[in-house]
């Protein structure tokens, strides 16, 4: 992908473009500051951080204080408060489409988890397409450490994307649960950018706030998101400058033991 569809930094961190390269440094922070999550699909208990500056008004919201950032990366949400979790049985699909990072043309690809009780351990058989590019793979290991294992392989990509929409909502709305109303507008390098929480949704069972975000009136990212104690997004599309869809992770078969 040529390096004009997104910018290093925090910048473009914060102004919620989920490049290919955002995405690896996320994984980086991510592999750091989730470390020791079971499921790390958890925001865990923001409730010191949040304000009542998203409710529809379109001001700005307030900075978020250290102990809602700290709740949210350091302790992770309860395993029964996580709909995915690869540290227990079930089974996770998703289409997914976008674009190839070598060719730039849009491809389509699925992702499938399907884990099995092993007794003290798990057994994750994986399941990646995308385009071109393939990935299977199965490993028996205790669950807590099958994270851990799938981290850096390219399946875990979309669950990166998953993770990374639910993070830039929080760190852009104030640490603010999503609700149907919550809108924020702000001013950056690439124009007005307005996120807004627009309606309720439902993926494969998994209910969540459907969020957008346009900068001068482009779309640049869709997710639908959880509560801070639900899990990570069921939903997540971004695209690039030009407007195309770079990436969509859509949530289309689930089933928990």
């Amino acid at each position: 992908m040529d390096e004009s569809h997104g910018q290093s930094g925090l910048d473009r961190l914060l102004n919620t473009k989920l490049t290919a390269r955002t995405l690896l440094t996320l994984a980086v922070v991510l592999s750091v500051a989730l470390a020791g999550c079971t499921g790390m699909g958890g925001l865990g208990d923001l409730e010191d951080g949040e304000n009542d500056a998203t409710g529809g008004n379109g001001g700005d919201s307030g900075d978020a204080d250290d102990g809602g950032l700290g709740s949210m990366v350091g302790d992770g949400a309860d395993a029964d408060d996580d709909w995915f979790n690869l540290s227990r049985p079930g089974y996770y699909a998703f289409d997914l489409a976008g674009m190839d990072e070598q060719t730039g043309e849009q491809v389509t690809g699925r992702l499938v988890y399907d884990i099995e009780d092993a007794g003290e351990e798990v057994t994750t058989s994986v399941d990646y397409e995308f385009g071109d590019e393939q990935y299977q793979s199965t490993i028996t290991a205790p669950g807590d450490e099958v994270t851990g294992q799938l981290f850096l392989t390219p399946a875990h990509k979309p669950v990166l994307a998953l993770q990374s929409v639910s993070l830039l909502y929080y760190f852009e709305m104030g640490f603010t649960d999503p609700s149907v109303g919550n809108r924020k507008q702000t001013t950056t390098d690439e124009g007005t950018q307005i996120t807004e929480v627009t309606e309720e949704r439902s993926y494969a069972g998994i209910g969540c706030s459907f969020v957008e975000t346009t900068v001068d009136g482009e779309l640049s990212q869709q997710g639908c998101l959880r509560g801070s104690d639900g899990g990570i997004a069921p939903y997540v599309a971004t695209y690039t400058e030009e407007g195309d869809l770079e990436l969509e992770v859509e949530l289309v078969e689930y089933e928990s033991d």
